[in-house]
């Protein structure tokens, strides 16, 4: 029996199923969608969340990214190079690889035309920057085309993967330099906030593993029974709300009564890190008495924050790889014992392959996930961060301002920014991270 395709010239008979729809529908529209478009309107306004809304354009955008006739076309061409590299047609390839070059001659164009200060009296200081982005773009201009022509010069089996490299430095470079200039014209603690997502992001790839290898360890189990208890005992902590483990990672780093520092000096491993601290890293925050302040030493904050969350096997991880490996026949591993494949080889040549579409799902939340998050930032820093603002994230910068500066339409224009990296970021993980069957 085939399926009848349901639209809206037969709605006559299929209205059960729009009626159905429509309640999630009018949801989602009115609990989603449209506070969404209302952040992106807000976002070109001056608007403190209650009385005052000014349109001041682009001006939130401007304090964000420097200035927009001059580096945003570097970006741009920048972005639209990234993503002649990952669309799939030779035509769409072709006109954003276009887009992205004139987007690039656009920005040599406006330093050049910005130059003429040099012969009109501006100061010493003015002149240098616009020197300095003359040269930082005639350099990508230069690398561009010596790209291209060592692309064309390789062999035929070369010339694709000569191309290619070519195509993928050259917008890197670009995005490079305009991260560097962004941060002295453009908000300087936001673009400094994402050292801090990038250390996270690596940090969090390495936290994936204990999930995974705990979910194969539960997998493997022989007695069902014992099975079922361990993923009863993960469910158990989903139920204690979030704050309350917050809360408890705050008392774990508390310098004169916590956890942690209690275990350093219990196992003897404070005269380690105190003799480290005098002969390798010269921080003076491990000296006697040991009492480090893990969550107030502006050098302490970004271990804190990657070492929160140990063993680092998160619940909802654990239940999503499980599900992929229960879904492996029994058959698969019965001929992998006759072959003679051991433990680890059943693990990486049979149950990692068959799992990475769970992997995937999980790395996009995780991404999303860190870029989005400051809850944990905020109960465990303040709003600001912590000292010289060391733990300060986009999101929690974006809740500063909004509800510590009451600048609203400016938290919008961060969303705004974050809206577009992430969506980038999530095209590049479904575009290379693949799953073969």
């Amino acid at each position: 029996m085939n399926a009848q395709k349901v639209t809206w010239k037969n709605l006559r008979e299929n209205w059960v199923i729009f009626a159905m729809l429509a309640p999630t529908l009018i949801g989602i529209a009115v609990f989603s969608y449209i506070p969404a478009v209302q952040a992106v309107r807000r976002s070109f306004y001056n608007w403190d969340g209650t009385s005052v809304e000014e349109l001041t354009g682009l001006e939130n955008l401007r304090r964000l990214l420097g200035d927009l006739r001059l580096w945003t076309p570097l970006l741009l061409g920048a972005v639209l190079s990234g993503l002649s590299a990952l669309v799939n047609g030779e035509r769409l390839r072709r006109t954003l690889r276009s887009g992205g070059a004139l987007a690039l001659l656009w920005a040599f164009g406006a330093l050049a035309f910005d130059a003429s200060r040099f012969f009109s009296g501006t100061s010493k200081g003015a002149m240098a920057e616009v020197r300095g982005g003359l040269l930082q773009v005639l350099g990508l201009l230069a690398l561009g085309v010596t790209c291209a022509v060592a692309a064309h010069r390789l062999g035929e089996g070369r010339r694709r993967a000569g191309a290619r490299l070519g195509v993928y430095l050259f917008p890197i470079l670009a995005a490079i330099v305009y991260l560097i200039r962004v941060r002295q014209f453009g908000d300087s603690l936001l673009w400094g906030s994402f050292r801090l997502i990038f250390i996270l992001i690596v940090a969090n790839l390495f936290k994936m593993w204990p999930s995974i290898f705990t979910a194969v360890c539960i997998h493997r189990l022989r007695s069902e029974r014992t099975q079922y208890l361990y993923r009863v005992l993960f469910v158990v902590p989903m139920i204690i709300p979030q704050m309350v483990g917050l809360l408890i990672w705050k008392f774990f780093y508390d310098p004169n009564v916590g956890v942690l520092n209690r275990f350093l000096v219990i196992t003897h491993l404070d005269r380690f890190l105190m003799w480290l601290d005098k002969w390798v890293l010269h921080l003076g925050v491990f000296v006697a008495p040991f009492k480090p302040a893990w969550l107030g030493d502006p050098s302490l904050i970004i271990p804190a924050l990657i070492f929160w969350g140990f063993p680092w096997v998160g619940v909802i991880g654990v239940l999503i790889y499980l599900a992929g490996l229960q879904n492996i026949s029994q058959d698969v591993y019965e001929a992998a014992e006759i072959d003679g494949i051991g433990w680890w080889g059943k693990f990486w040549r049979i149950e990692l392959p068959l799992i990475m579409t769970q992997v995937r799902l999980n790395l996009i939340l995780m991404i999303i996930g860190t870029f989005q998050a400051y809850g944990f930032q905020y109960v465990l820093l303040g709003a600001e961060g912590g000292p010289q603002n060391k733990g300060l994230t986009p999101g929690l910068y974006m809740f500063y301002q909004a509800f510590e500066e009451q600048n609203y339409g400016y938290a919008c224009a961060i969303g705004l920014i974050l809206f577009f990296i992430i969506l980038v970021l999530t095209v590049i993980n479904q575009k290379y991270v693949r799953v073969e069957k």
